[in-house]
């Protein structure tokens, strides 16, 4: 099928065979459900018995094994997860968005800075930048440079990890998919891929960051870290240092890369549909006149915004190979038979796409959104589904509004003439541009 075209690939497998497809991978079968009424049976009425993420065994190889990412219910996924769930309060948040206001504020900055220079840009480069400074300090209270400086250790060693995640440039994760009778093999090697010497010094500067903080560092900081630090001094309901060492890098391979790519792809929907634009400006300045500002609790009762944000993730959804659960025991489903070890996957481009599930599919609207959202709670996935939605899904969406939020007020963004349309490609797990997103950003004037 070739892993340069897989999202293309999913949806003809649903377009042909339907709702429901089945491929083995070796003698691994896994399970694919494009309709909404297969989806909550399996991961909503029917969750006990598949709770287990499923994930490659190649992938329990790295340093995410306690991790949210892909513990098991054996491991204490709920256990850990009743501990984090709490660090994304509303309170919490708001503590954080001020934070997260500097960092955005710095980029910026650097797009007036190379608007005013003339020069074309990648803008992806920009936002994976930010969403890296965000993440440092939120997380960590590391008081990263990666804006300003692509030499930045924090921003080298994180783009090292994510580029050996790809596919293309890590056969053996693809080889182990693909033959998962040999596993035993790629385990043996994969202490030698370019994966495993990545993620060293990742989790080797977590581990540094943890013992600082447990020497007081940063006490009166209220980041991610600190918070699961006082979680593992609850006696009752605490985590292991392994567990919160663990935690961290999910949390910062989950939020960095994840959130620039969405925040990259609404920057160009908003260049190619300058009504849908205009529409969010208005309600930005008509915000900012009743509300007596852009905080917190105003920006998130933004309801044009909340539904470009939603379309934009509907549209081009930056995960699309990680909603995945091992069948636990033999079930019988709507008819559909599910043997014990099987995967059940869900892509989350092909159910965006499924005209079962959406009126024109293929449009870019947000009015779609503007109506109540309770009907579409399995039609829209981009965060997962089900008890293993992602728990950090209150702060991914506070990053992407605040910022699209605050670039829209600034700039007024349009296609530069000659420029490619932009193509998707997915590298195996993230659906990033395949080519550099260049847009021209006009300063708005101020009245």
């Amino acid at each position: 099928m070739g892993y340069n075209n897989a999202q293309e690939w999913h949806l003809q497998m649903r377009k042909k065979y339907g709702d429901r497809y089945a491929i083995f991978f070796g003698q691994q079968l896994s399970i694919f459900l494009c309709n909404e009424e297969d989806i909550k049976e399996v991961f909503i009425r029917n969750f006990s018995n598949f709770s287990d993420r499923g994930v490659v065994d190649i992938f329990r190889e790295t340093k995410l094994n306690a991790s949210l990412l892909q513990n098991t219910y054996a491991d204490g996924w709920k256990h850990v997860r009743s501990a984090i769930a709490p660090i994304f309060s509303t309170g919490k948040m708001k503590a954080m968005h001020e934070t997260m206001n500097t960092k955005i504020g710095t980029l910026l900055e650097i797009l007036e800075e190379k608007s005013e220079s003339g020069e074309k840009w990648d803008i992806y480069d920009d936002f994976q930048g930010l969403t890296l400074d965000v993440i440092g300090k939120c997380a960590f209270a590391i008081d990263s440079n990666c804006q300003r400086d692509r030499n930045d250790v924090f921003y080298v060693e994180a783009r090292n990890f994510i580029t050996n995640i790809d596919l293309r440039q890590n056969p053996l994760i693809g080889t182990s998919i693909i033959i998962p009778e040999l596993m035993w093999l790629w385990k043996l090697l994969y202490r030698f891929t370019g994966l495993a010497s990545a993620e060293l010094p990742m989790v080797g500067g977590l581990h540094n960051v943890y013992k600082r903080r447990r020497g007081g560092e940063g006490s009166d900081s209220v980041d991610l870290l600190k918070l699961l630090l006082d979680r593992e001094d609850d006696k009752t309901n605490g985590m292991t240092k392994k567990e919160v060492i663990e935690n961290c890098f999910a949390f910062l391979l989950a939020g960095y890369e994840t959130t620039s790519t969405a925040l990259t792809y609404c920057a160009y929907l908003l260049s190619r549909y300058p009504e849908v634009q205009q529409r969010l400006y208005e309600e930005i300045e008509e915000t900012k006149r009743t509300k007596h500002g852009l905080d917190y609790d105003s920006i998130h009762q933004m309801k044009y915004l909340d539904a470009v944000y939603k379309e934009s993730l509907r549209y081009y959804p930056p995960v699309i190979h990680f909603i995945s659960r091992t069948c636990l025991s033999d079930i019988t489903i709507n008819d559909q038979f599910y043997p014990k070890g099987c995967l059940v996957t869900v892509q989350a481009n092909t159910v965006h796409r499924n005209k079962a599930n959406w009126e024109n599919p293929d449009k870019f609207d947000p009015d779609r959104f503007l109506e109540s959202a309770e009907s579409n709670q399995l039609k829209w996935i981009p965060f997962g589904i089900g008890p293993r939605y992602c728990v950090g899904m209150r702060f991914a969406e506070m990053e992407f509004k605040t910022t699209i939020v605050k670039l829209i007020e600034k700039f007024e963004l349009s296609r530069i003439e000659g420029e490619p349309d932009l193509i998707p490609d997915c590298n195996g797990v993230i659906m990033r541009p395949k080519d550099p997103v260049r847009l021209s950003l006009k300063l708005r004037k101020v009245v």
